[in-house]
């Protein structure tokens, strides 16, 4: 059985936990030990985890060093500029590595990963569960050739969003955290699995993403929030499909996220609550059947590769992931900076203490529109006053970002 331990015990830590006791009673693994620099604000989940006989930790370095050669696996549910450094930790202590989603905001984070991962002999997951779940009707029905040529790949989502959630942790809705690139916006985290999920369906293989070749993107932000709350992106793969993916947290609405994918003979759908449907031209249209365990599955994915010592068997592996965040460092680069959407452009809706909501006015129709043409906000022929034409940026050997975006001007 494998001893695991977790660092996160709140927010989606604690989900991930449940997930590890089912796990458990599988035999599966067993968790062992987990850490939280917030352990006394989470004193009924700490003393649940107590009772089970897990050893506790306010540190994760601690734990790390503490469990050495004890437990073979950790799973990372902290905040995103903590990604990199604890991963890096944890696999020089020896541990595979389950990560949570996104992996990291900058690709120099991820390949500083990988080669610690790589140097240690470990190997690491990223939590995009999807890929786990339902989800894989359409990305092997698309690796088997049976939708044949893809022609593009799209989703719309808004996702409204108050000033709750901004104000939840230091790094929300902002750039950095101190020195550690954060990007925080509905691309890079809330919206974070749909980016990952159409680059999964563009691959054409599974267990893969498709390489971004050129991404075009304008990336706005309406309110006080720093980093940008609303996206229009299109991504050129080297494997020939076009990813377009239009998002916002300042939409009047809530719709989406909901992925279609075009191709010759089918087209395919998915959304988070309802599923996979492929469509097809000539027949009846195909779902899969029986319950979408997808979080499960995940972790079952994770176990079983690290209990044969086959890293090949992951669905989502790091190294994977990094074309997911080097899509985002283009949509940066391409955007050039967070364009501010002018005050006289959207209005503040109050719903309640800490409800305040910024609304975008007309940006439902222009998200549907955009969706719907395959345009970004700035071609349309009814383009918003507050769009900014951008230009594509090249991906061919990027390394590091930022090279041409600027936080302010």
């Amino acid at each position: 059985m494998i001893r695991v331990a977790v660092v996160g015990v709140g927010g989606y830590g604690s989900s991930l936990i449940d997930g590890l006791r089912k796990a458990g009673q599988r035999g599966l693994c067993r968790l062992v030990a987990a850490a939280d620099a917030r352990l006394d604000a989470l004193a009924d989940r700490a003393e649940a985890l107590a009772r089970e006989g897990v050893q506790l930790y306010d540190d994760a370095a601690g734990m790390f060093a503490d469990q050495r050669g004890r437990c073979e696996a950790v799973y990372i549910a902290s905040s995103i500029p903590t990604h990199a450094p604890l991963t890096v930790a944890a696999a020089r202590c020896g541990y595979h590595v389950h990560l949570e989603k996104p992996p990291a905001a900058t690709v120099q984070e991820i390949d500083e990963m990988l080669a610690a991962l790589d140097a240690a002999g470990r190997m690491c997951l990223v939590g995009f569960q999807a890929f786990h779940g339902h989800m894989r009707l359409i990305v092997e029905a698309l690796a088997a050739g049976r939708l044949g040529r893809v022609e593009r790949i799209t989703c719309a989502a808004g996702w409204p969003r108050n000033r709750d959630y901004y104000a939840r942790n230091e790094w929300a809705g902002r750039f950095r955290s101190g020195a550690a690139w954060v990007l925080d916006g509905p691309v890079t985290n809330a919206l974070a699995h749909q980016l990952a999920h159409m680059l999964a369906m563009a691959a054409g293989r599974p267990g893969a993403l498709a390489r971004p070749a050129a991404v075009r993107a304008e990336l706005y932000a309406a309110g006080d929030v720093e980093s940008h709350n609303t996206a229009a992106i299109e991504v050129r793969t080297a494997e020939g499909p076009i990813i377009h993916f239009f998002c916002s947290h300042a939409t009047a609405g809530m719709f989406g996220p909901q992925i279609e994918v075009f191709a010759e003979r089918a087209r395919a759908v998915y959304h988070p609550n309802d599923g996979s449907t492929i469509f097809w031209n000539d027949g009846p249209a195909e779902k899969p059947q029986g319950a979408d365990d997808a979080q499960d599955e995940m972790i079952a994915n994770f176990l079983d590769a690290v209990a044969a010592a086959a890293p090949a068997r992951l669905r989502c592996p790091l190294a994977e992931t990094r074309k997911y965040t080097l899509a985002l460092d283009g949509a940066h680069e391409s955007s050039g900076r967070v364009h501010r959407i002018a005050g006289e452009h959207f209005r503040v809706e109050q719903a309640g203490t800490g409800e305040q909501h910024v609304v975008v006015e007309g940006l439902d129709d222009a998200i549907a529109a955009a969706n719907r043409q395959g345009k970004l906000f700035s071609d349309l022929p009814q383009r918003p006053a507050w769009a900014v034409a951008t230009e594509p940026f090249d991906l061919a050997d990027y390394r590091r970002f930022p090279q041409r975006f600027q936080c302010s001007g």
